[in-house]
């Protein structure tokens, strides 16, 4: 078990959230004190060769050209083919596939987990970078080994700003106005819009804890997708005021007010859908990481009488939505009706000690704890 410390050390999350999140960056310092890393460059090599896992190297020199970009799987080849310096290896989803590394993102939950995306985990050599760029989420990025130098600027970047030949979005000229440089067990927050470049000046492995940002676009577009999935088809435009025009192709006032009516039926703050909506967007996985299973348990008593306690898989996304004494639990973009006190039970830690929780919830519920058991959404705790 890994202890639950502040990785903020000094600040408390209260103040974290009220005065530096989304606001500005900041750097603590062994925020994970004597923090070694669990996964070794080897290790991340291998992983990024595997099918299923979004891999990438970019190579600033010594490539085809200058940030050449390669997409995994990887192959031994790809890694005896590189420069001895200035590249860099990127694996997203590393928790997904790594569930024992789960518990430095539970670090964080003083954010909801629910806007948690990834672990992503980067290695380099001297002198390998991703260029200086901005992002439009939050991150924080826990140097787990090796030395990294960070320059920070939160100036706005001209649109013409931006290396040409690479599908990289790298500025071309970058001035910092801020600069540390990050050992083992130090950890950097950045935050939306701000300009970073990180730089290895010696062979590093970097934990980036990213978190999603979703576009309006996004919202609206799955939104209206959700809402009218059901609609019956006898929901048609009309307009029984219509009136002689006195020119046919005319869209005339009238006719846009009409439209306008029902476009506000469905698009307003009130929906009464919205919140099973937003349960479903931000729960949705979309990742193809499916959760491995073992043989499948039949009856809830035997699940109780050989697992004590189950985890979480990272895989999954949970969360949940209050409504009086029930809630909606949200599972990978499904939902379904619970109590609120067995939302919170198996929501409020990534171990669940289902021996516990047995005696006090319903058939339904137990039965909803043996089917994510089987489907690999809970896992015996590491």
């Amino acid at each position: 078990m890994h202890n639950n410390s502040n990785p903020l050390r000094d600040l408390s999350p209260q103040d974290f959230l009220e005065n530096v999140w989304q606001q500005q960056p900041l750097v603590v310092r062994q925020a994970f004190p004597g923090f070694e890393s669990p996964v070794s460059a080897d290790e991340l090599a291998g992983l990024s060769c595997e099918p299923d896992v979004n891999s990438r190297i970019v190579i600033e020199k010594g490539g085809k050209h200058p940030w050449q970009v390669l997409y995994g799987p990887m192959d031994e080849a790809v890694f005896q083919s590189l420069p001895a310096t200035h590249w860099s290896l990127l694996v997203n989803d590393a928790e997904k596939h790594l569930p024992e590394l789960a518990w430095i993102m539970d670090r964080f939950r003083f954010i909801p987990e629910w806007c948690v995306d990834d672990l992503m985990i980067s290695y380099a050599p001297e002198g390998g970078s991703v260029g200086p760029h901005l992002d439009q989420y939050d991150v924080f990025i826990l140097q787990a080994q090796g030395h990294r130098r960070w320059q920070v600027h939160d100036r706005e970047v001209a649109k013409d700003n931006q290396v040409v030949g690479t599908e990289l979005r790298i500025q071309q000229d970058f001035e910092a106005a801020q600069e540390w440089l990050l050992a083992p067990g130090d950890l950097i927050y950045i935050p939306p819009g701000v300009s970073h470049y990180g730089v290895a000046t010696d062979e590093c492995l970097s934990f980036s804890i990213g978190f999603r940002a979703a576009t309006h676009a996004e919202m609206l577009q799955d939104f209206v997708e959700y809402i009218s999935r059901d609609l019956p088809a006898a929901a048609t435009f009309r307009d029984p005021g219509l009136t002689v025009q006195q020119h046919s192709n005319e869209i005339t006032t009238a006719t846009i007010d009409t439209v306008r009516k029902v476009l506000k039926e469905y698009l307003r703050p009130d929906h009464p859908e919205l919140p099973r909506w937003f349960g479903h967007f931000i729960s949705d996985v979309k990742t193809d990481v499916v959760p491995e299973t073992g043989p499948a348990v039949v009856d809830f008593s035997h699940l109780v009488a050989t697992h004590r306690v189950l985890a979480r898989h990272p895989a999954s996304r949970y969360a949940f939505s209050r409504r009086g004494s029930r809630a909606l639990l949200f599972i990978d973009g499904e939902d379904c009706d619970v109590s609120a006190g067995f939302a919170e039970a198996l929501c409020a830690q990534r171990e669940i000690d289902v021996q516990s929780l047995a005696g006090s919830i319903s058939a339904e519920e137990q039965q909803l704890l043996l089917e994510l058991f089987n489907s690999g959404k809970l896992s015996p705790s590491c």
